[in-house]
């Protein structure tokens, strides 16, 4: 059976069409951008795929004292604390401590951020915080009340402290269940992490 030139053609064509239909080209838009102008395009494009953030974007971890965090949040490695129930943060220097981390704010400033979460009052009262350690976030626990060493001299009088999952006090090496409570606020509240850096890059 012989096929004519113009059925060749037609079925070329058929073929053409379909396959532009799985294949699509560059629309006539971008094919016109200058190389300055596509970049420019590419960059809108990241930021807006980085700004959708969710609780598995920023995952919060709850890790023992003992066997992982006394390892990571070494001494005098200086870290971002946020304390979850008013959302302020400040930045604590770790300065000593075994059985958790004492720590000392490390300038007036940030001194004063701390004791304003308190209401301006110091105190031993226990609030849960997120602890960042080299761009990753841990569950903690913190006390308001300076007491001890105050090698930094930037306002507190004295050092603080800031426990992790199964931490102890120095005093009397048990685990303390308030700060213990707040560990485990932290960790469960981990979802508003994320909301609260999305806050921050707008």
């Amino acid at each position: 059976m012989k096929i004519n030139g113009f059925a060749i053609f037609f079925l070329s064509i058929i073929c053409s069409l379909m396959v532009s239909l799985a294949v699509p080209f560059p629309t006539a838009n971008s094919i016109l951008l200058s190389n300055n102008e596509q970049k420019i395009l590419n960059d809108k494009r990241e930021d807006e795929s980085t700004v959708t953030l969710n609780k598995s974007d920023v995952p919060v971890l709850n890790l023992n004292w003992f066997d992982y965090m006394n390892t990571y949040f070494t001494k005098y490695v200086t870290v971002r604390v946020i304390d979850i129930y008013s959302m302020k943060e400040y930045y604590v220097k770790r300065m000593g401590g075994y059985n958790h981390a004492d720590v000392q704010a490390i300038d007036e400033k940030n001194t004063a951020i701390f004791k304003s979460i308190y209401g301006g009052t110091w105190s031993w009262a226990r609030r849960p915080v997120w602890v960042e350690i080299n761009g990753k976030f841990y569950a903690g626990s913190t006390n308001g009340m300076p007491h001890g060493f105050d090698i930094l001299e930037t306002g507190e009088g004295g050092h603080t402290c800031i426990h992790f999952l199964m931490s102890k006090t120095h005093g009397t090496k048990r685990v303390d269940p308030e700060h213990q409570s707040c560990v485990a606020y932290a960790y469960n509240h981990r979802s508003q992490l994320a909301e609260y850096l999305l806050k921050q890059n707008k």
